[in-house]
């Protein structure tokens, strides 16, 4: 154990034996350091074993120490000087926005960059994570401090140049220089960024880049993530507009490999045409047919799984074994150095078969003694070479590795295959294996109806009220969104109750691996597969409170945030959590803690220095958002009606951003006047 003696308190127990043999007792609290509370711990248990040996005093210390949480708790917090360099960068940056309001953008950036620069080097001296606490909020602040800077500035992404963008000179060298150091050897995530084949195979979360959409790209995601504690590199300076566009660019084009070798290490690839030999022919078209539904083997499903981790091990990259590459789907069809492997249709003329299936007695058998070949697999290999080698992917030229689909791809088309009783089945069983990691010793109780499977620890009776209760939601969310659907979800929404705290934070830390604030008493979860499809709530039982909306309000809340989640998309805090409430004020018009959320939003605008702001996440607090985003919705419903305002939802949860479909919808107004009404619209002052 290492570190500073930390100060520890120490509880001291004393009896000492008067004359009689009777017992005297003494209670005493002190603060110590760690070291000598231990050398008390170590004389008091001396002397216990004495006093029982000889009637003397005994002198019996115990020690809350929990040393080393201490020591890690102390290591990771800042010092006092280092809070007071925190303070001042908080002034910067409140320098910074009075500048960008007065147009001196650029003396406003140079203040930035020196308080983000002051911050990184408190979270790297101190060890500090970005989502700690001490400066969490203060990066939230800077972060929206920048993004307003770039609209102010009217900065916009410079549209991706006509130019097809190389891999080798453009693409490359921006990631030996900025990703090389994590994702080298290190490969952290097992994401391997020093060669082609690395970044294709991609890592713990599935291929970094899908040819041809930068939006499904985890690479451009993260390194052009807003929020610094997403963004990569991680700890260290964005990358820079050019960098991020020119990157961008080659995705969208494709995410073409001109290099010589796909293993070959970023920092020493060439082009391949600048290294191939100049009386080389160039290879011949290949042709690529498209599968058209009707087949019994899917390439996709069926072949190249098998093809990816089986027979890649020697024949993957441009410098496959024999010449013969399986990087691609495009590479299997044009062959190796002696020629096509695949012949659509031929069968006996199709090298790969002939050694699959050994039908060539002095060649090889491939894989060497066919290891691992399972009959399915030459089964599948031989029905799709029969059918024509069609292709059912999205694209020939992709790796082929990012073709195969992923165990959550695999689940996901499971699920869709259910019907609606075995996916009601199956959302039973998911919610009892979830209710067993949190809480096995307890036997919970349950309530279905058409929609809802109530479950939890509370009596029958008030798993049965809850039930009334939401499916009389159900139908106001029915009449509201026009929803004609048999099940407002797919297997029910499971409807996950707790009538203790511990329960309800236990769900949170076994589940989700977090904290729960204080102030948290629900959630929702419903993931675009319907795999997940919940929400979780403590029972605060049915007293109103300015604190406390009630268990109706909070049921009605978390039901309407699932419902808003159905479609998948990643929906603003404020959208969920006002929609929620809006509608729950409905049910409850004189709840008195909602009549206070009013008063909770006028209070969280203070510190927004710009209106629009108000609809970027992050901006509150989870206990802010709720009362901002019920005002919010509140207002855009009377002001605008509820038809426009579940058409503005719509658009949302299609994937359009908030500003394009407030101007889609509520045109001419855009977002810095609806934001700049709703603001009025609380201060009692006319629009």
């Amino acid at each position: 154990m290492m570190g500073r003696s930390l100060p520890v308190r120490v509880i001291a127990y004393t009896e000492v034996t008067d004359r009689d043999g009777r017992g005297l007792f003494e209670w005493t609290v002190s603060v110590e350091t760690a070291a000598v509370a231990g050398q008390r711990v170590i004389r008091g248990c001396g002397a216990m074993k004495a006093g029982r040996a000889t009637g003397i005093r005994v002198s019996l210390v115990v020690t809350t120490l929990l040393v080393l949480g201490v020591i890690d708790h102390a290591a990771a917090a800042p010092t006092a000087a280092q809070r007071r360099q925190l303070v001042v960068a908080r002034r910067t940056i409140t320098r910074a926005s009075g500048l960008i309001r007065r147009k001196k953008f650029k003396d406003a950036e140079k203040l930035l960059g020196e308080a983000e620069a002051a911050i990184k080097k408190v979270i790297e001296a101190a060890e500090l994570k970005p989502n700690d606490r001490s400066v969490a909020g203060l990066l939230k602040f800077l972060e929206l401090q920048k993004r307003q800077l770039s609209r102010k500035r009217g900065d916009k992404p410079k549209p991706a140049s006509a130019k097809a963008v190389s891999f080798v000179k453009d693409v490359a060298p921006i990631l030996v220089s900025r990703c090389g150091t994590c994702h080298g050897n290190r490969a952290s995530g097992r994401l391997r960024l020093d060669t082609f084949a690395g970044l294709a195979k991609g890592g713990r979360s599935g291929p970094a880049v899908k040819a041809g959409n930068v939006k499904a790209s985890p690479l451009l995601l993260r390194i052009a993530a807003p929020n610094a504690a997403q963004r990569m590199p991680k700890n260290g300076a964005a990358l820079t507009r050019e960098q991020i566009t020119t990157i961008a660019a080659w995705v969208s084009q494709g995410a073409k490999f001109d290099g010589n070798g796909m293993n070959t290490a970023l920092k020493s690839l060439k082009s391949a045409a600048a290294g191939a030999p100049k009386n080389k022919p160039k290879p011949g078209t290949v042709k690529i047919v498209k599968a058209t539904g009707k087949e019994k083997v899917s390439f996709v499903k069926d072949v190249a799984p098998t093809l990816t981790t089986l027979c890649a091990t020697c024949h993957r990259g441009r410098n496959g074994r024999g010449g013969f590459s399986l990087a691609t789907f495009e590479s299997l069809m044009r062959g190796s150095d002696s020629g096509r492997v695949v012949l659509p249709g031929n069968l006996d003329g199709s090298i790969i078969w002939r050694r699959v299936a050994a039908l060539d007695k002095d060649k090889q058998k491939m894989p060497p003694g066919n290891r691992r070949i399972t009959r399915e697999f030459f089964n599948s290999l031989k029905t799709w070479i029969q059918e024509g080698a069609k292709f059912d992917g999205e694209s020939a030229t992709v790796a082929m590795r990012s073709l195969v689909p992923t165990d959550e791809d695999k689940k996901a088309e499971m699920l869709a295959k259910l019907s609606a009783e075995e996916f009601n089945d199956f959302r039973e069983q998911r919610v009892d294996q979830l209710w067993e990691r949190v809480s096995n010793d307890d036997r919970p109780r349950f309530v279905k109806t058409s929609d809802f499977f109530v479950y939890g620890d509370v009596p029958a009776t008030r798993l049965q009220q809850l039930a009334e209760w939401a499916d009389d939601h159900g139908k106001q969310l029915r009449t509201m969104f026009g929803e004609k659907s048999g099940q407002l979800f797919k297997g029910r929404l499971a409807v996950v109750v707790f009538k203790e705290r511990f329960g309800y934070t236990e769900w949170n830390q076994v589940i989700h691996n977090r904290q729960t604030p204080r102030a948290m008493t629900g959630h929702s979860v419903v993931t675009p597969s319907f795999e997940d499809a919940y929400i979780v709530l403590q029972d605060v039982g049915d007293v109103v409170s300015p604190d406390s909306a009630g268990m109706r309000i909070q049921l009605i809340d978390h039901v309407t945030g699932a419902f808003l989640k159905r479609k998948g998309s990643q929906l603003p805090q404020w959208i969920v959590r006002g929609v929620g409430l809006t509608l729950a004020a409905k049910a409850d018009a004189k709840n008195e803690h909602i009549a206070g959320l009013k008063s909770t939003a006028v209070d969280a605008l203070q510190g927004l220095s710009k209106p629009e702001d108000l609809f970027a996440d992050g901006t509150f607090s989870p206990q802010q958002v709720g009362a901002v985003g019920y005002t919010l919705v509140t207002f855009m419903i009377k002001a605008g009606g509820g038809n426009r305002f579940v058409k503005f939802v719509g658009n949302l949860q299609n994937g359009t951003g908030v500003a394009g479909s407030v101007k889609a919808i509520y045109a001419p107004t855009d977002l810095k006047r609806l934001a700049s009404a709703y603001v009025r619209s609380l201060s009692g002052k006319k629009r």
